[in-house]
């Protein structure tokens, strides 16, 4: 039976995913802020409160900024100066540090701007005059004025590009000795957990936290007034955890269970791209809004009305489980084999299911473990002994999965050998896949190890940072089908179309971009490591006297792009719209197009290079050496690119054109920047360097026009009559459909040997492409009128076959 009303399943496929895809943000509004609105007196009272917490934020003037930085400075040198200073004060420094220097960074590119104008306004009144000269009172005293303007123009600057550097120096100083602490904690050796003594400290450990625990239970109860407000807020919030057990269980299988039927049924991209979707919002947003619900019904602030509100403000471990679930369905798929992203049987893929909900369990209760106890101060031995049975199960999880991985592995280089080169994965991905099973493999067993022996640090940075990879690689194999399915499904490709443009390397090239900073997160970095980094690329460097940033580097692709883009469309629009207006030819719009395109490419470079602000002197420098290099080994390539623009500009040769050089003949196909394709007659390529065309001796048959001039020779013995024969000739050559009447043809008598009078026809033909054939059947019909008259041929000084005179006068009559 159906799990949707009958009004529903009488919609189509579309209708459906639109009504899933409404129920779903339906239940998102529901968990807002509107559906809380009379929770309870704290929401106004939270909202006036920060009202009140959040006045209008001034601009930080100069002076603001140097007292902050002198404070920071002093609480850095303070910080680094004791070595009990706490960990997390560093880190809190060093991020206000980062901060810092974005605001210092702002003060310096504006100081700059101001320096580098009163600066022009100075180079504008050109040079000082020299010692002795005498220059206009008013001019010498505008230039006093003006220098004096690049001069306090400049102290800002300076100051601020100190500053700069005092942050800089401190804030490598504070990451060194951070560094130097967790080196330090990854080598020490605490508590094993294996000690039965230990395991005495930890139960001790966990009857005073489940002590305090229920002291602080029993003196809230026996407050009257959360007993009232507890009381006055119930029946909401049961109402809660009905809906949030509700649409956690009921409505996230039902939902899950009518995508994945309908993907069963599936057939076009677009349906499949929505279905996919649909699928991974059911697995994430519903589970979230029920999460949501139960603990804004469990909420101590919200049960007894008196702290605010936090909707959305859900613990990690619940993402954990949430991630795992979403994770095992999506990747694995183990009830849609079409829909599996990774080439595994049944079996298998339950397995891996089955690996990354245990994975999602451990972190789970690591957080779980971290955040709940967070409050309590617990000994090396109690926190080695709780997270060491997490530990087996991690690392027994992490082997299990190395396994996996190289199942996967092994499988795709099988379907790979099977595969055209296009289809397959690459060599790259497989050896990635290889490198990923033998860590996952040594962690898996390194991280037990290390927490048996006691090295409790350096078996949780093993282990935690390997499973949340691990989790955002397949979060990244998740999107990266989505967004391939969402881009085939917008093109409406066909489902059973592979893959062979460049949008799936576009796709991975975003995803390692946005994944690049999540993994440097999960494997220790801060996010003022990522600010900071940030602010790098930003500020960029100085090369070869050149100044390179992101921004820079952004703003030269992106002009140099969109000038390419216009040369292209100003080449389409003459190759389309103009050129065939004109009466040039085919060579002729070849080299305008090519033209056009040279300068058009041109234009752009120099239109990036000056929209970076990049200074031309540098560059004309660094192309001065690099000339020099090209004089030496590239002077071949550059005589080819002169003489390719020789002969687009001069034309000697154009497309078209029928050639000779040297041993090749035949049509100029491609004049290109460094070579020109001459497609032979039994159509092969020849591909000559331009300096040969220009440098060497070119036959061009068609230079000056398709009319072309064929000699065809003729022998005949003295017994025939020369005039009869010249006639004949004559009349032959007159009768060809393709040979002209202005010049007339001609028939010369060319030589009297030995044995025969030797004639040739002359003979102008319109187009001279065809010379070939014309020969040809010029040849025929001599042979035929020869035959007729019965005037005898002996080529070479050998006598005419009688019985062979015969056969072709036989075949002659029988095609005639």
């Amino acid at each position: 039976m159906s799990a949707w009303p009958s009004s529903v399943g009488r919609l189509g496929l579309a209708g459906r995913i639109l009504f899933g895809a409404a129920l779903i943000a339906a239940l998102v509004w529901l968990a807002g802020p509107a559906f809380v609105q009379g929770l309870g007196p704290a929401l106004p009272e939270a909202r006036a409160a920060g009202a009140e917490e959040a006045p209008a934020k001034k601009p930080a003037t100069a002076e603001d900024l140097d007292a902050r930085l002198k404070d920071t400075a002093a609480a850095a040198r303070v910080l680094l100066g004791s070595s009990e200073a706490d960990g997390a004060a560093l880190e809190g420094v060093r991020a206000e540090l980062i901060g810092l220097r974005a605001e210092v960074s702002d003060r310096i590119r504006a100081a700059q701007t101001a320096f580098d104008e009163a600066n022009q306004r100075l180079k504008a009144l050109g040079p000082a005059p020299a010692e002795g000269a005498v220059e206009p009172p008013e001019l010498a005293d505008h230039r006093a004025s003006v220098a004096a303007d690049v001069a306090e123009a400049q102290v800002p600057l300076v100051r601020a590009q100190e500053a700069a550097s005092q942050i800089d120096g401190l804030t490598r100083e504070i990451d060194h000795e951070i560094w130097r602490r967790v080196s330090v904690e990854l080598r020490a050796m605490g508590p094993s957990p294996l000690v039965p003594r230990n395991w005495i400290e930890a139960a001790g450990a966990l009857r005073a936290v489940a002590g305090e625990a229920r002291q602080s239970l029993e003196a809230l109860a026996a407050d009257d007034k959360a007993a009232s407000a507890f009381t006055r807020t119930l029946p909401r919030s049961l109402a809660l955890v009905i809906v949030g057990v509700g649409v956690t269980f009921v409505l996230r299988r039902r939902l899950t269970r009518w995508t994945e039927r309908a993907l069963g049924r599936a057939a076009s991209a677009r349906a499949i791209a929505w279905l996919v979707a649909l699928r991974n919002l059911t697995r994430l947003l519903v589970p979230a809004v029920g999460a949501v619900l139960l603990f804004a019904a469990l909420d101590p602030a919200l049960l007894l009305g008196t702290g605010p509100i936090r909707i959305f403000h859900l613990p990690r471990f619940v993402l954990a489980l949430i991630g795992a679930g979403w994770l095992a369905s999506s990747v694995f798929a183990p009830r849609l084999r079409q829909f599996r992203l990774i080439p595994l049987g049944d079996g298998e893929a339950r397995r891996g299911a089955r690996l990354t909900h245990l994975l999602g369990l451990v972190l789970a209760a690591h957080f779980l473990i971290l955040d709940g106890l967070s409050g309590w101060q617990l000994s090396p031995a109690t926190n080695s002994v709780l997270h060491f049975p997490l530990t087996l199960a991690g690392g027994i999880g992490l082997w299990r999965v190395s396994s996996l991985v190289d199942r996967v592995r092994r499988t795709i280089a099988a379907r790979d050998a099977t595969l055209p080169p296009e289809q397959r994965v690459g060599v790259f991905t497989l050896k990635l896949l290889g490198f990923l099973e033998r860590a996952v493999w040594l962690v898996g067993l390194g991280a037990p190890a290390l927490a048996a022996v006691g090295f409790f640090a350096a078996s949780q940075t093993a282990l935690y940072p390997t499973i949340l990879t691990l989790g955002l690689l397949a979060a990244a194999l998740v999107l990266f089908d989505l967004m391939n399915k969402t881009i085939r499904g917008v093109l409406a490709m066909p489902a059973a179309t592979p893959d062979r443009g460049l949008g799936p390397v576009v796709i991975v090239t975003l995803l390692v971009l946005v994944s690049a900073p999540l993994l440097a997160l999960v494997w220790g970095a801060r996010p003022s490591d990522i600010a900071g980094f940030w602010l790098l690329l930003r500020e960029g460097g100085t090369l070869g006297g050149i100044h390179l940033s992101l921004g820079n580097v952004v703003s030269f692709v992106g002009v140099l792009l969109i000038g390419i883009a216009i040369t292209r469309a100003a080449q389409s629009v003459l190759v389309g719209s103009v050129l065939p207006r004109t009466r040039l030819d085919i060579g002729g719009k070849t080299a305008v197009t090519s033209g056009i395109g040279y300068l058009g490419y041109g234009l752009a470079a120099l239109a990036a290079i000056s929209a970076t602000g990049l200074d031309l002197s540098n560059i004309a420098i660094v192309a001065g050496a690099l000339s020099v290099g090209i004089g030496f080994g590239l002077q071949t390539i550059v005589s080819n690119f002169v003489s390719g623009i020789i002969l687009l500009v001069e034309r000697p040769v154009k497309e078209g054109d029928w050639i000779e050089v040297g041993a090749f003949m035949g049509y100029v196909r491609r004049i290109s920047v460094r070579a020109t394709e001459i497609e032979t007659f039994d159509r092969a390529s020849v591909i000559l360097p331009n300096s040969d065309l220009i440098s060497g001796t070119v036959l061009n048959r068609t230079h000056s026009g398709m009319v072309g001039r064929i000699q065809v020779p003729v022998s005949v013995t003295y017994d025939a009559d020369p005039k009869e024969v010249s006639e004949m000739l004559l009349a032959i050559a007159e009768d060809h459909p393709l040979g002209l009447r202005d010049p007339a043809p001609v028939v010369l008598l060319m030589n009297l040997g030995p044995d025969t009078m030797d004639f040739e026809i002359r003979l102008w033909l319109r187009d001279v492409n065809f010379s070939l054939s014309a020969r040809s059947d010029i040849n025929f019909a001599v042979i035929e009128q020869l035959i007729r008259r019965g005037i005898r041929v002996r080529p070479y000084g050998r006598e005419f076959p009688a019985g062979q005179a015969g056969a072709v006068a036989g075949t002659v009559e029988a095609e005639a």
